[in-house]
């Protein structure tokens, strides 16, 4: 099931965000580790580069889940990349409801007091644009969505799965 936020919400849920960061930067620059508070600071650089660049692309519903994801979900952390400059626009409910079924299916393999970590590759060329999710673990048994508009490819290995989604450029 879909559980959306309000604006109200998510904004609450980034300014705890930030504050808890904020603190993170300070402790390390008060212990003295002027290094480690640097790495997050262009951690959050990087990552706002990244949220910029999938605001550009064209596919608002798929921004918002990859935005709103990590609460919406809690025990599920994404790294979200997107290098991607431009996407299949009209596919972007589809995006979308892939994602949140592939959530909805991992649920269920998890236990719930074990917390998910994956990265999220927004990529694109002049034919095809690519979203590729990667994570810990052999999840060879998870049933991912197939939809018309798109393809999708899983490859697991004994430490880590890779699901690819990809979609022709319109035109």
């Amino acid at each position: 099931m879909e559980k959306t936020l309000t604006v109200a919400q998510s904004l609450r849920h980034a300014r705890h965000d930030f504050l808890n960061e904020l603190q993170l930067i300070k402790m390390n620059l008060d212990l003295g580790r002027p290094q480690e508070a640097q790495a997050i600071i262009r951690s959050h650089a990087e990552a706002a580069m990244h949220a910029s660049r999938l605001s550009d692309i064209g596919l608002p519903l798929t921004e918002e889940w990859l935005l709103t994801a990590n609460w919406r979900f809690p025990g599920f952390n994404f790294h979200v990349e997107c290098p991607a400059l431009k996407a299949p626009t009209h596919l972007d409910a589809e995006f979308r409801r892939f994602l949140e079924h592939f959530v909805e299916s991992a649920k269920q393999r998890l236990n719930p007091y074990q917390a998910f970590y994956g990265s999220i590759l927004l990529a694109s060329s002049a034919a095809s644009f690519e979203m590729t999710i990667t994570c810990p673990g052999n999840w060879l048994d998870l049933d991912v969505l197939e939809t018309h508009g798109f393809t999708v490819r899983k490859e697991c290995s004994e430490d880590s799965t890779l699901i690819a989604v990809r979609a022709q450029m319109e035109g």
